[in-house]
Formats: structure tokens, sequence, C-alpha cells
């Protein structure tokens, strides 16, 4: 009888023991899961960072450092047209984001007195904010990289700071181009020009031997072709560098699909929908794709983004990756059956 008792009383004290060994592992689980928790205080800009740490922090990216011809680093200074009421919102999103890719930047703005943003590389002049001073305010700022930056970058990109820029396609499009060919490229337009002139919106590059040319045959000699004031910024910047001998670069990929863009993403994809007096149909100097093929997989630039979703898009380019996606199974596409397709359903009787 007592050695049947031990037996019951050695068994009870296993299971309790046990019992308690678990209870004790699960809350140490769950104290550690808890603890990594960390909500977010507010939808903010403090993840600015540099284009080094961006690249450190997603070692697996596909990225890759692109060179020209020559086997040099292509270099691109990129200027970023702003105003003081911008400095905390789209300008910070700008400076958040894709900015830092480019190897010099800078922003550039009128000057109105006040103290200066913080963080934000800024160049002021004394100059009208009105959207009929642009081409006054863009002329000021590739004044102003001619005397100070003209030889330390291969090619020179002009953006609002409402546009969205994949600063690494830019540099693998301009990869065989020569910083000493006079050449400007972006979204091209037909009209106004003999050749076609860029898109303000879709942001523009020219390339250093196109600045030279441009501040020296255009700004600061006398002239009847280049404007001096007022008028459409675009319009007039195609007209000047066309009558310098700048050349156009065109910037549509192999399958005929935009690089630069005039508008978001969305707006582009859904072209097909829009009015068919809508001005882009003729003002696009290609003929324009719809849905999908509206846009090249190495697309450069989207205008009217606003600030969290300039975040987004950072997000969805920078920072998420598709498990076991490589480039090769994006372009095969996807083999998965559309099961929808089967005809008829067959169960048990």
């Amino acid at each position: 009888m007592w050695p049947m008792r031990l037996k019951r009383i050695c068994l009870a004290f296993c299971v309790l023991a046990m019992t308690g060994l678990l209870f004790a592992l699960l809350t140490l689980l769950a104290s550690r899961n808890s603890s990594s928790i960390r909500l977010p205080t507010s939808l903010n800009f403090v993840g600015e960072e540099s284009s080094a740490s961006q690249k450190k922090q997603h070692p697996e990216n596909l990225l890759h450092e692109e060179k020209d011809s020559d086997g040099a680093r292509v270099r691109i200074l990129c200027w970023v047209m702003t105003q003081p009421q911008n400095y905390n919102s789209k300008a910070r999103a700008v400076n958040a984001t894709w900015a830092p890719r480019c190897d010099g930047y800078f922003f550039f703005s009128s000057d109105t007195g006040n103290t200066k943003p913080t963080g934000l590389p800024l160049v002021s002049m004394k100059l009208v904010e009105d959207r009929d001073k642009l081409w006054d305010k863009t002329q000021a700022a590739f004044m102003y990289i001619y005397e100070h930056y003209l030889n330390d970058y291969d090619f020179f990109l002009k953006a609002d700071d409402d546009s969205y820029i994949i600063v690494d396609n830019l540099r693998y499009f301009l990869r065989n181009t020569k910083a000493t060919e006079p050449v400007f490229a972006g979204r091209r337009f037909r009209p106004y020009t003999k050749n076609g002139y860029m898109s303000g919106g879709g942001s523009y590059v020219l390339s250093r031997a196109a600045v030279k040319a441009l501040v020296e045959k255009a700004f600061k000699k006398e002239n009847n072709f280049c404007r001096k004031h007022g008028g459409a910024e675009d319009v007039n910047m195609g007209n000047c560098l066309e009558n310098v001998g700048v050349s156009i670069l065109d910037s549509i990929d192999e399958k005929g699909r935009e690089r630069f863009h005039p508008f978001d993403a969305a707006s582009h994809i859904d072209y097909a929908n829009w009015p068919k007096d809508f001005w882009l149909w003729k003002y696009n100097y290609h003929p324009i794709k719809v849905g999908l093929d509206c846009c090249s997989s190495t697309a450069i630039s989207f205008h009217y983004i606003r600030p969290v979703d300039m975040l987004t898009l950072h997000y969805f380019i920078y920072q998420l990756r598709a498990y076991g996606v490589s480039a090769d199974s994006v372009r095969h596409g996807a083999n998965g059956v559309p099961l929808a397709s089967h005809s008829g359903v067959k169960g048990r009787v």
C-alpha cells in the first residue's frame, strides 16, 4: 500500500514541477515579445538619412553603382525648386527620401529674411515667389550651379518639391552618356519648339556641357532667342537649349515606355479613362501608353506627390522586398494557375 502511495506522490510532484516550468517559460516568452513592440507616435520625418546609410540598411538590394562608359561613377547634382511655405512639408519629405541619393543636392528658394529651416541644404536669393517668375528662378539656379559646381558633377537635375525621383534609375539611364556631350533629357513634349522640350513638372536633366552652353551662350549674351523674364519655364528652357546646340537625349525605354512622368503613377496607369481632349494627348512627343505599360520599369520621376505619398513610395522602392522575387522572375512573369478558369464543380452525390 505504501509503495503505491509513494509512487502517486512522486507522480503528482513531477506534474506540478513540469507545469510550473512550462508556465515560467511561457511568461518569459510573452514578456520578451511585448517588450519588442513599438507603436509609432506619429507620422514624421525622423527617418531622414543619408544615401550611404540607406544602402547599408538593405544589403540585399539589387542596386549597384552605375558608371559611365569610361568606368567612372556618374555624378549627379540635384536641385529642388521650393518656397518658404513648403520648407516643413514638401521639402522635408524630399530631404528625408530621394534627395540624399544624389551625389549632391540643394533646395533653391526665395529669401524671405526668416530663419532658415534646420537640416535643409538651402540656397536662397531675393526673388519673387510667383508662377510667372519660375523662369527667373530657374535661370538663377543654373547660374549658381555654373559658378559653384559646374566641374564637380557630370549631370544636373532640376526637380520640383512635389516630385519623387528614383535617382538610381537616373544614374542607370545616363551611364552611357558623357558629361562632355551637350544633351538634356526629360518628358518630351512637342509644341512650341522645333525638336520638342522637356516637361518642367516631370523634371529634366542637363549634362555639364549643356549647362555650360546654356549659361555662356544664352544667359550671359544678348540674344533674341532666349527669353529673359516671364513665360513658361520649361518651354523657355527648351528654346534656349535648342538655340545653343544642345541635343535631346530621348528617355523612352526599349519598349517605348516613358521614364519621366508629369503626374503620379496612378494617373498615368489610369490615363485611358482621361478625357480625349486632355492636353497631354497632343503635347506628348511619343504615343502615350496606358495601363501598366504607361511607365518604364526603370522610371525616373513622378510629379504631384504628397509628402506622405513620398514616404510611401520610398518604402515600396527601397525597403519592401517580395520574398523569392528576382529580376528574372519578374521578367518572365508569374505562372500561377487561374483557378476560376476550371469549368464545372464536381462533388459527391
